[in-house]
Formats: structure tokens, C-alpha cells, sequence
């Protein structure tokens, strides 16, 4: 039997669902707050950069949806608590997280300082973790039928080197991917889905900002080799395109998954 158009937009769509995405204020983060909104969620902007984090809850609204944006350094455990707090008291629960906050200063592995590791760790490994672990406690209050869906933005550079100096950052990002298995095992009794999206070359304020950094840096390795990215460079919608789909009834029978979103690279 054909399934019904209304069937089919069902499996994509998020209706009144609470979602926070870190991050939020910019590149991936940002897409991933207007897609949600546009399908349905109530979204918390959350980023570092509070005034970033406005102007896309604004945009939100102003399309007519429901966001909120909210200030935080994932890395501070009293502000991740904040946040979803805030959540909570916004729109009465958390359903989606999306783990898309991170730090990414290059530095050469040879003259790499302890602080150098460490504020990477701090960011995407330890941010990663307060932010799911807070998110995991209002989701289990709120009851294994309702549940809830937690994306990790992770690098495809965990399953294979991409760019030179960089060796902090994949070492951070494997530490996800770890959180993400982890997790979906331990959880998935309280009907908790946690999935990760590895994106390849991506065109981000931050991806373009590599080129200015204060470091010396010029992007080397071999993601930068003409044509390995097959499929090119992605946008940032792209990634929100899958993040989506891994938040969403569709995505209904996987947890503790990987999914590269990197144009071919892995193949390439």
C-alpha cells in the first residue's frame, strides 16, 4: 500500500518538540536551528556568542516559530545546567539535543602546549558530555514513551586524518563518537536515541576563518588534495539536512550510529 504525502511528511517533521542545538549561532548550528524550527521544533539557540545566538532566534521567530537563544560555554557545567533549565522553562521539556558546540585553534602537534590540548577536550569532549548528560536527566523524567533524540557532531576526521595540525581536535572528536555508543547503549531503555554525524569539508564561518588564523596556520592534508572531496564542499544545510533526519520518526531504529556526511571523502 502507498504511504500516504501526509504519512511521508510526518517521518520528517519535529511538531512542537523541545530542541536545543549548541552552537546555534552560526554554520552548522545555525541551519540546524531554522531547519528544526521549519520542521515543527521549538529551539534553543544556545552559543558562546550570545548576540549570534539572538539574531538566529530572531530570524526564527520572525518566520514565524518558536526559539529562544541562551548564552553558554558547554565547557562550564553551571551554565550547560543553565541552559537546560531554561529550556525547560521556555517550552516545558527537552526532546532533541544537538551537540554542535566546539573549539577548533590549530596548533603543531611538536609545540602543542597541555592548555592547547586541554581547551580542545574541555570544548568538544567534556562539553559534549555535560550538555548530554543534563539533556539525559529531563528526558528520563519526562518518561521512556516520550524519549528523546541526541545528535554529536563529531569529524570525519576521527575515522581518518583530514587536515594537519589538527591532531587535538580529531583526538577530541573520537572521544564523541565514544559518548555516542556509549550512551546510545546505556540508554536506550528510557527510549533515548543518540546518533553522530561526521561532516567532511564544510563551508562555515569557522572552516573559512582557518585562513586568518592567529596560529600561521594554512589548511594542509589530505582533504585539501584536488578533487577528494567528490562531491565537493558542503553547506551547512547539508549537515542540518541529516541531523535532522536523525532527530525525526524516520531515524526511529538507529541509535549509537556514525554517519558520515563528508561528500566521499572517506571513499574518495
Amino acid at each position: 500500500m502507498p504511504i500516504s504525502d501526509s504519512t511521508l511528511r510526518s517521518l520528517f517533521a519535529v511538531p512542537d518538540k523541545v530542541a536545543i542545538v549548541t552552537g546555534g549561532g552560526s554554520g552548522i548550528g545555525k541551519a540546524t536551528c531554522q531547519l528544526l524550527a521549519s520542521a515543527g521544533a521549538k529551539v534553543v539557540v544556545s552559543d558562546i556568542n550570545l548576540a549570534a545566538a539572538e539574531i538566529v532566534a530572531a530570524s526564527i521567530v520572525s518566520a514565524g516559530g518558536y526559539a529562544v537563544s541562551a548564552e553558554a560555554d558547554v565547557a562550564d557545567e553551571g551554565q550547560v545546567q543553565a541552559m537546560t533549565a531554561q529550556a525547560v522553562e521556555n517550552f516545558g521539556g527537552i526532546d532533541i539535543l544537538v551537540n554542535n558546540a566546539a573549539y577548533r585553534k590549530k596548533a603543531d602537534f611538536m609545540s602543542m602546549s597541555v592548555a592547547d590540548w586541554d581547551i580542545m577536550h574541555a570544548v568538544n569532549a567534556r562539553g559534549s558530555f555535560l550538555c548530554t548528560r543534563e539533556a539525559i536527566k529531563v528526558m528520563q523524567r519526562q518518561g521512556k514513551a516520550r524519549g528523546g533524540a541526541i545528535v554529536n557532531i563529531s569529524t570525519v576526521g576521527a575515522a581518518h586524518p583530514t587536515i594537519y595540525w589538527n591532531v587535538h581536535y580529531d583526538a577530541s572528536k573520537c572521544a564523541v563518537i565514544g559518548l555516542t555508543q556509549s550512551t546510545a547503549a546505556e540508554f536506550a531503555a528510557d527510549g533515548i536515541r543518540v546518533n553522530a554525524v561526521m561532516p567532511g569539508g564544510v563551508d562555515t564561518e569557522g572552516a573559512r576563518g582557518m585562513q586568518n588564523d592567529d596560529t600561521g596556520f594554512v589548511p594542509k592534508g589530505p582533504i585539501m588534495m584536488p578533487g577528494r572531496l567528490l562531491l565537493g564542499t558542503a553547506q551547512p544545510i547539508q549537515l542540518a539536512s541529516a541531523i535532522l533526519f536523525l532527530v525525526s520518526p524516520a531515524s526511529s531504529y538507529m541509535t549509537g550510529h556514525t554517519m558520515a556526511v563528508d561528500g566521499g571523502y572517506l571513499v574518495g
